[in-house]
């Protein structure tokens, strides 16, 4: 079993952007039974990425247009390797 975290920077305003990102991965990640739970974590890093267990798997550019669907694809070739 393994956590999925979404790292969030917070001064960049990312809080909304980080639940829909968790809301997407709790959805379309709900037939992999490995998958422990999703959460959201806020940092002052000027990041938004995606940790799986324990690990940074996906980033982008907190400035730039976040795809939750990218983090999903980054979700499940992680989970397949």
């Amino acid at each position: 079993m393994v956590g999925i975290d979404i790292e969030y920077c917070v001064p960049c305003g990312l809080a909304g952007t980080a639940v829909t990102t968790r809301r997407v991965l709790v959805d379309r990640l709900g037939g992999y039974d490995e998958v422990e739970g999703v959460r959201v974590e806020p940092t002052h890093e000027m990041v938004f990425g995606v940790r799986v267990g324990g690990g940074r798997i996906w980033t982008v550019d907190p400035t730039d247009r976040v795809d939750p669907m990218a983090a999903v694809a980054a979700v499940r070739t992680w989970l397949r390797s």
